[in-house]
């Protein structure tokens, strides 16, 4: 398991307020992540909305499963205005921190695309083999992972065929089709969640023909689940699964809207 899991796993879970008083507005929710049935880390989310403004705060910090993620925390930051029914970002931050190893992606977003971007530290790409670098037009019109996947209500079904996403090295598309409806229970939450399949194709900023990436492009079995909030008029991701060569990797929220 990459790290790059991280900035997707995250977004589960981030209901930013998009309607409601003037006042700053939080909200908290929590997750716990399990890898083939064992438990493999927790995460916390705080977010606030100060008028059209938002923020979305997670911390990511390992909880089992012997070595895989040993030692492993994340922080992740999205900011942004909340524009057109949905959020726009303009900063993406992701900090995190294996045994000595230390790495940050941070982008800058301005109308849509990404304007700059910083890692640290710093990779030379150039001779990697099989390294797609990203270009100019791959920053157009896309969104960081966390803002991407919270969706207005008034913009129609959860199931969003294309969310483009750049997550401070690589642009990948994800693709999301109706699978139908279950019932979900957490704290905050009793009633029926909106299942789509999920599939993910890497673009750019990584090495073709790489072991990860070959095997994330075949996967046909991912799903995520949103619930609706009545109250903050979004959906937003409660339960997520992904099979990996480790087990089936799952995300369930035991804390939504409370």
């Amino acid at each position: 398991m990459r790290i790059r899991f991280v900035p997707l796993l995250a977004a589960f879970g981030l209901l930013t307020p998009l309607a409601g008083k003037a006042e700053p507005l939080r909200h908290r929710a929590d997750f716990d992540i399990q890898l083939a049935g064992l438990p493999f880390a927790r995460a916390s989310f705080d977010s606030q909305r100060d008028d059209n403004l938002y923020e979305i705060e997670v911390n990511f910090e390992a909880a089992g499963v012997g070595q895989v993620v040993n030692n492993m925390t994340a922080e992740l930051i999205s900011s942004g205005v909340i524009a057109d029914g949905g959020l726009q970002s303009q900063r993406y931050y992701l900090q995190y921190r294996k045994g000595d190893r230390h790495r940050r992606f941070e982008a800058e977003f301005k109308d849509g695309d990404v304007v700059a971007t910083r890692i640290e530290p710093p990779r030379d790409r150039s001779k990697q083999r099989n390294w797609i670098p990203v270009t100019e037009a791959d920053l157009k019109s896309v969104t960081d992972p966390l803002a991407g996947l919270i969706q207005p209500v008034t913009s129609g079904a959860p199931c969003k065929p294309l969310i483009p996403v750049y997550d401070g090295e690589s642009r990948l598309d994800i693709n999301l089709d109706y699978k139908g409806e279950e019932k979900f229970k957490t704290k905050g939450f009793d009633g029926k969640v909106v299942v789509c399949g999920m599939r993910y194709t890497p673009l750019a900023g990584y090495r073709k023909g790489s072991r990860e990436a070959e095997f994330l492009k075949r996967l046909k079995s991912m799903e995520i689940w949103f619930a609706k909030s009545d109250r903050m008029n979004v959906y937003a991701p409660v339960f997520f699964s992904v099979p990996t060569r480790f087990g089936t990797l799952t995300m369930k929220a035991t804390r939504f809207d409370g």
